[in-house]
Parts: structure tokens; sequence; C-alpha cells
């Protein structure tokens, strides 16, 4: 299979290190420091302007299967999406930065002829708005459309869970809990896997079982939210909040930028400010939210208002982070949950490529991570869960099937075209692979 990717960004880098491995990838990139980098993969590398037909016909991508429009240009991106399909490319996948372009976070079959439109912004926005309707969660993945989603929960002081065996956990229908972090490890649990105050916990399941997952460990009701910034990002975020109770304050700095919130917002409050102004902090009282949510342009603001309202007594902080490298160094300075929406980009662009038999969704946490394996193997089908040997340290958190979502028992049966979701050590994939192939 041919892959075209237009962009070497960290992005498209990523794309290209995770694609080559097991198909042909040509890399369209103008800029040659770019160039040089992703050159030391195994992929081919044209230098030019990805929109350009002379630079696409020379990627030969008339031939290719896919063509994926990652550039940090949105016109570059959709002019070069057009162009690809003309020259006769099966599928085409682009970015754009714009919501102009889009109304949600993902277009699938877009009127301009493009399979898949990824707008990483609202992506973001839409992820961090599920963070915040799911008291005390950390991270948010949905799989498969929003058919299967995963959430990593921290267990809070004097959680109802702490000191229980995952076993004697009242859990709802259609969840599993597939891992627990724990000072540094990974934690694969089964049933007398004893949770711990603190203990992050990662829960797969369909979006209404994860909802009442609340009432299980015990978290407190999200009532009082702030954002910080009131651009792409921060006016999606308010405006999917708006819809619900929660009382919501969104401070910007631009009057003009605030005069626009104040018309398309109904319940939320928009004040102009400086959200570094330490007194308008406490005047605000920030320190009284549930949430706050940093989504300025700039990491280093995000990374200091979060702090800020931390220090003031926010009991959770949500910050954007441009360079996902960051991310880590934001949580581990006290942000509770760091964002980023390139790193949405590549898990996005990933799950609608749908081409492996076995292929990558997700990382946990740095040690771990998702997998969607395809059954093909005649000896798989009609095998129980509980008869397939795999490493102790991996978990099948889902079965898709069809349009179906199960999440999967002991006794549950595999037939031939079922898709797993399985959870694992990177260091465990392959043996994953082979126990599954």
């Amino acid at each position: 299979m041919r892959i075209v990717i237009a962009g070497a960004g960290e992005v498209g880098y990523n794309l290209a290190r995770e694609l080559s491995h097991n198909y042909e990838v040509i890399v369209i990139e103008n800029d040659e420091r770019k160039a040089d980098e992703v050159d030391k993969l195994n992929v081919e590398v044209i230098r030019g302007n990805a929109a350009s037909p002379s630079v696409l016909s020379k990627a030969d991508v008339g031939n290719a299967d896919i063509f994926i429009g990652v550039t940090g240009n949105d016109e570059a991106n959709l002019i070069a999406g057009i162009a690809a399909r003309k020259l006769g490319v099966k599928k085409t996948i682009v970015r754009v930065g714009n919501p102009e372009y889009v109304d949600k976070p993902i277009v699938k079959d877009h009127f301009m002829g493009y399979d898949v439109v990824i707008c990483p912004q609202l992506a973001l926005a839409s992820a961090i708005a599920n963070l915040v309707t799911i008291p005390g969660a950390v991270d948010f993945v949905s799989f498969s459309g929003g058919k299967v989603d995963m959430v990593e929960i921290i267990i809070p002081k004097g959680s109802p869970v702490a000191g229980k065996k995952v076993a004697e956990l009242p859990l709802p229908e259609n969840v599993i809990l597939t891992a627990v972090y724990r000072n540094g490890e990974l934690i694969v649990p089964r049933g007398d896997t004893e949770l711990r105050e603190g203990d992050k916990v990662a829960v797969v399941g369909t979006w209404e079982s994860i909802g009442k997952m609340t009432r299980v460990f015990g978290d407190p009701v999200v009532k009082n939210v702030v954002i910080f910034g009131g651009g792409i990002v921060g006016s999606y975020v308010a405006r999917i909040l708006d819809k619900s109770n929660l009382n919501i304050k969104i401070i910007d700095s631009n009057p003009e930028v605030c005069e626009s919130l104040c018309r398309v917002l109904k319940r939320t409050r928009v004040i102009i400010g400086d959200a570094t102004d330490l007194d308008l902090l406490m005047e605000e009282e920030v320190g009284k939210s549930d949430v706050a949510i940093a989504t300025t342009e700039s990491d280093g603001k995000n990374l200091l208002v979060s702090l800020l309202a931390k220090s003031l007594g926010a009991k959770k902080a949500i910050a954007r982070v441009e360079k996902v490298g960051y991310a880590k160094l934001f949580e581990k300075v006290g942000v509770d949950a760091a964002l980023s929406p390139r790193k949405i980009t590549y898990a996005e662009v990933i799950k609608n490529l749908r081409l492996m038999d076995v292929h990558t969704l997700a990382e946990l946490g740095g040690e771990a991570a998702v997998l969607e394996v395809s059954v093909k193997s005649e000896k798989l089908s009609g095998r129980r869960i509980r008869d397939i040997k795999l490493p102790k340290r991996a978990i099948i958190g889902a079965i898709l099937r069809g349009d179906e979502c199960l999440i999967p028992k002991g006794e549950t049966e595999l037939r031939l075209g079922d898709k797993l979701l399985v959870f694992t050590t990177w260091e465990d994939i392959e043996e994953v692979e082979d126990r599954l192939s």
C-alpha cells in the first residue's frame, strides 16, 4: 500500500514513522530542516509545496492509496487534497485548524470530496469538555466513532473504592477496568487487584455506562468551571458546556472576542480581563472552581494560569499544550490534564486509516498502548476470551462487532471479523500480535 503524507511537522513525522513499518510512505515537505529529519526514516522524501500539482505528480499521488494533508497551512492541505483526488488517489484525509471550514471536530465524506476532515482545535475542545463532564477524569479517548470510550480517572482521597478489590466493585454494565497506574508502575488489573487512593485507573465502556462511574468512585460533582481564553478552543468548550447546568465563566483580555462570545453563549458569564491578573482571579473567586481550563495560544501562559488557579484552590486544572513533549512536564508540576491538539490529530488520523490487522490507536501514560486487532484466523473464531493466553500485562477491553460494541466477559466468544481493543505494554505488543494472529 502506498501512502503520501503532506507535511513533516510533529504530526506528519510521527505518522510517517508509524506507517513506514508496514507500508510504502512518501512525505512531501518544503522546509529543508524538516525534510532532512524525516529523510532519516524509511520513507521517500519529496521536497516542495504539497499544493503544487507538479510536486504531487512527482510523488506519484495518482497511484497512491491514501493522501494525508497535515501541513501547518489549512489552504495548502485543502488544495492538495482536492488535487490529489483529481489525480486519482483513493482516499484523502486533511487537517484544518480554522473551524470556518468545518463545524465539528471530525467530518466524514465532506461535500468537497475529502473522505475525512479533522479540526484539531475542535477535537481538543471536545476532549476537554468530556473531561469536565466526567468528574475525576484526567484523560479521555473515543474509539470507533464513539462506540466505545476510555477515560482515565484518579481515585480521590476518601473514595469508597479505595482498599477494595476489582472484583468487589459495583461496576455498571458494559464497563471494564483495563489499567491501573501506581507510583509510575503500570498494573493490568485482575479480580484480586486492590485499588488505592491516588491510583489512576483506565476505564473502558460505552459513554452512558462511563457516566455512571462517578457514583462508584465517589468523585465530587462538578458545578463551577472557569475557562481562560476565548479563542477557537475556549469558545468551543464554552459552547458545549453552555448547554449544561454548570456555572461557567470565561475570561479573555480582548473586548471584541468577549463581545462575540456574549452573542453565542446564553448561560456563560463572559469577563474581560487578563488571566494572569491575580487580583482579578481572586475577585472572580477562581479558587472556588471545580475545574479551571487554560486554552490560550501560549503554552507558558496556560501553565502559569493553571498553577495559579490550583494555588488559589481550584480542584482540577486542564491545560492546552501545543508541543506534545510538554504535556508530561505540565502534569509533573501539578496540572491535572494537559492535552495537545497535535496528539489528538495523530490519534484521529490513525483511527480513521483502519489499515492494519494490528495497529496502535492510543498511548496510555507513555508505558502502555491500545491496539486494534482484527480477528482473521479460523483458530480464534469460536474461542472464549478466558481460553486465550495473553501476556500477564494485556487485556481485551472491548470487541467491535459490526455496529455493535461488546465489553467482553470470560465466556464471550470471538468471531471472524471482530475487532479487538487490546490494552497492553509496549514490551508485550509483539507477543499480543503473535497470540492473536
